[in-house]
């Protein structure tokens, strides 16, 4: 078992900035999404517009522009000079998109510019790359991921591997975009703690009940819900209704390479939020890219 403790600094996506307004849009079902004008094709017979959300403020931009608005917006508000009083930053790690070709789509040259820009003391060490296992990175950590992925273009080639939500479609996924900034270090308010083997046995390792508050933060399909429905079947007793899952891409989008912090972001809205101060943790699932189950519960100081 893997784990990390980390406390999330400063997100945007289309719910706001803020943990209250994240917490109240996903907990709530907020509708953010609405159907493209252009459509896609789903299968042999169909073309239809894909359902999609996006943040107002980024409309009729390209994706590379969308991304750079947002990691500057992030860098300008998480304050580095100030954090940097109270906590100790080694590295920072940015996690952002690349293009078709696995070239990256922010340039290490724009980005060594933004950062010049925005931190006027001197730059910790960084590096750049599209993913990474959090749990591998070292404490001090900050962790900043921004993706937008709700253009046409990526879409339509998503829709190529897994099940697009399309209007009057069958379950798939909605795609969005958001940035968010992540410091992983000892004194983090929170923990996660990541399972392994099959997701019955990650499930049964948490001692999961049907009880438990559950964030999904995959891919939906008909697919999943069939799988999600066979694994949780043991996890019921008598007379208890289904799971009801709260799900992060149904209302502000799955994004790509900012998913996983989206994740933990949306985990520490449930769990700093004067509604639920009795909650004790929370569970995140992840379906890809492969199938993860995350206890997510305040760290024991």
């Amino acid at each position: 078992m893997k784990q990390l403790t980390f406390d999330s600094l400063y997100h945007i996506n289309a719910a706001g900035c803020t943990s209250s307004s994240l917490y109240t849009a996903v907990a709530n079902k907020m509708l953010f999404s609405k159907p493209s004008k252009a459509l896609i094709r789903c299968d042999i017979s169909l073309d239809a517009p894909y359902i999609f959300v996006e943040i107002d403020e980024l409309a009729q931009l390209d994706r590379v522009t969308r991304c750079l608005l947002m990691l500057s917006h992030l860098l300008e508000q998480v304050d580095i000079a100030t954090l940097r009083q109270t906590n100790r930053i080694s590295q920072i790690v940015f996690l952002l998109p690349v293009d078709e070709i696995e070239q990256p789509l922010i340039s290490d040259e724009t980005l060594a510019e933004l950062l010049q820009e925005c931190i006027a003391e001197q730059i910790p060490a960084y590096s750049q790359m599209p993913t990474c296992d959090l749990t591998t990175i070292n404490n001090d950590t900050l962790v900043i991921a921004v993706d937008s992925c709700n253009s046409y273009q990526y879409v339509s080639e998503q829709a190529k591997r897994c099940t697009v939500q399309v209007l009057n479609g069958p379950p798939g996924v909605i795609y969005g975009e958001g940035g968010y900034a992540l410091l992983i270090h000892p004194q983090g308010k929170l923990t996660a703690q990541l399972y392994d083997g099959q997701m019955t046995a990650q499930l049964a390792q948490a001692n999961c009940t049907s009880q438990d508050r559950y964030l999904f933060a995959g891919e939906q399909s008909l697919t999943w819900q069939k799988k999600w429905f066979a694994y949780t079947q043991k996890l019921y007793k008598k007379g208890q209704p289904l799971i009801e899952c709260a799900e992060l891409a149904t209302t502000i989008g799955h994004q790509g390479n900012a998913n996983s912090l989206a994740a933990l972001t949306l985990a520490q809205s449930y769990l700093c939020n004067p509604l639920t101060r009795s909650l004790e943790q929370v569970f995140v699932i992840f379906n890809a890219p492969n199938e993860q189950l995350v206890k997510i519960s305040r760290s024991e100081k």
